[in-house]
C-alpha cells in the first residue's frame, strides 16, 4: 500500500504488479470466479492510483471487460505462474524527460533502456514479445476550458517565431507541444484554457534483453544474476560534448570508444 493512502497503489507497486496473469478468485465489479486477465493500465486518483483490470467476455473472446482494482480488491485475484512472456510497466522521471516527446525523441536515436531493480526476475523478458510500457506524470492532458481548435487558434495568433517553430514541428505524442511553448506564454495559455496534466501511459517499446553491467573487478555474471535471466555484459564509457544546432541539444561522442 502507499505511503499516503491506504486504497490506492503508488507508482513503484504498479510497476511489480504490471504485466501478470491473474485469475479472479471472488467476484467483483463485473469480474466473475475463474476469469483470467492481466493489468493493462492504470488510473490516477487523489492519493494514488488505481489499476485497470482486463478480462475477457465469457462467451465471445473478442471482446474484453474491464474493472479498477484497488489494494482491496488485489485480493480477488490469484497470480497464475504460466511461461509466456511479462509485460513490463515503467514510469519515466520528468527530471530527465520534461515531456514525453523527449523520450520519443531519445528512443527514436539510440533505442530505450531502463534501470531495473536489483531483485527483479527477468527470465520472462523475452525479445520481440515482452512490452515495456512507459508512464509520464505529464502524458494526458486536459483543457478545462475552452476547447483544442480554441487554443490552437489563439496560439496562432501569437506574433513569435519561438511559437510557430512549435507549431508547426512534427509530434508523436501531441500534448508535449503545449509543454514546449516558449515560458511565460506557457503559463499564461494554462490559465487561460485552464490546462493540467496527469499521468498515463502513452507508449510501448518491446524488450530485447536484461542486462548486468560487470563491474571493473568481475570476470563473468554471478550465478544469482544468471539465474534472475541477466546477461552480462562489459562496456566502455564513451565521452560525450554537448552541440546546440538551430536551438536544439545533440550529443555527439568525442571518442572511438564502443561498449564491448
Amino acid at each position: 500500500m502507499s505511503k499516503n493512502s491506504t486504497k490506492f497503489f503508488s507508482i513503484r507497486q504498479a510497476e511489480k504488479l504490471m504485466g501478470r496473469r491473474y485469475e479472479v478468485m471472488r467476484r467483483f465489479g463485473p469480474m466473475l470466479p475463474q476469469d483470467e486477465g492481466r493489468i493493462v493500465n492504470l488510473k490516477q486518483m487523489t492519493n494514488g492510483y488505481a489499476l485497470v483490470f482486463a478480462a475477457r467476455q465469457r462467451g465471445d473472446a473478442s471482446q474484453y471487460k474491464t474493472a479498477l482494482l484497488s489494494p482491496r480488491e488485489m485480493l480477488c485475484l490469484r497470480e497464475i505462474e504460466m511461461n509466456e512472456p511479462v509485460d513490463l510497466l515503467i514510469a519515466c522521471g520528468e527530471k530527465f524527460w520534461h515531456t514525453p516527446e523527449d523520450l520519443i525523441r531519445e528512443i527514436n536515436v539510440m533505442g530505450f533502456s531502463h534501470r531495473l531493480p536489483s531483485k527483479f526476475d527477468a527470465r520472462r523478458v523475452r525479445k520481440g514479445a515482452s512490452r515495456v510500457f512507459v508512464g509520464h506524470q505529464k502524458a494526458v492532458m486536459r483543457i478545462g476550458k475552452g476547447a483544442l481548435d480554441e487554443l490552437l487558434a489563439y496560439l496562432q495568433s501569437v506574433n513569435d517565431p519561438l511559437v510557430t517553430r512549435v507549431l508547426q514541428r512534427t509530434y508523436t505524442h501531441l500534448p508535449s507541444r503545449f509543454l514546449e511553448l516558449p515560458s511565460p506564454l506557457r503559463e499564461r495559455v494554462f490559465r487561460k484554457f485552464h490546462i493540467t496534466f496527469e499521468y498515463g501511459i502513452f507508449g510501448y517499446v518491446y524488450a530485447s534483453a536484461a542486462t548486468y553491467y560487470l563491474k571493473p573487478n568481475e570476470k563473468e555474471t554471478p550465478a544469482q544474476v544468471t539465474e534472475r535471466g541477466f546477461v552480462g555484459v562489459r562496456a566502455k564509457r564513451i565521452n560525450e560534448k554537448i552541440v546546440v544546432d538551430n536551438g536544439e541539444m545533440i550529443l555527439n561522442p568525442i571518442t572511438d570508444e564502443v561498449p564491448e
